[in-house]
């Protein structure tokens, strides 16, 4: 799921940097390539964790000396507003949202 991760995070970068230069094909691709990464990085954490319910017990306290706690809190806050920027590119509405998801 690391590995998953932080291709996710450079496909992020990369729309980001696609969409601040005009790029709507290359932002599309990198956008659904970050989806998609962060999708499947869900599901080897849960994995990982050994069960569903785990991954729920862990957004129960914020513990910085656990790596699999701080990855379940930015997977949490990273994959919804991935998802979001990649259905609203795909869709061709909501383009604010869009662009501030992809922000974020």
């Amino acid at each position: 799921y690391l590995y998953l991760g932080g291709l996710a995070g450079a496909s992020s970068l990369l729309a980001a940097g696609a969409d601040a230069t005009a790029r709507p094909a290359l932002a599309r691709t990198a956008k659904l390539g970050a989806a998609g990464a962060i999708s499947l990085s869900l599901v080897a954490l849960v994995h990982d964790l050994g069960r569903p319910a785990r991954f729920l017990n862990m957004l129960r306290v914020v513990k910085p000396t656990s790596p699999m706690n701080l990855g379940s809190w930015l997977l949490a806050g990273y994959a919804p507003l991935t998802m979001a920027a990649a259905a609203a590119d795909v869709a061709g509405r909501y383009r604010v949202v869009g662009a501030a998801a992809t922000a974020g």
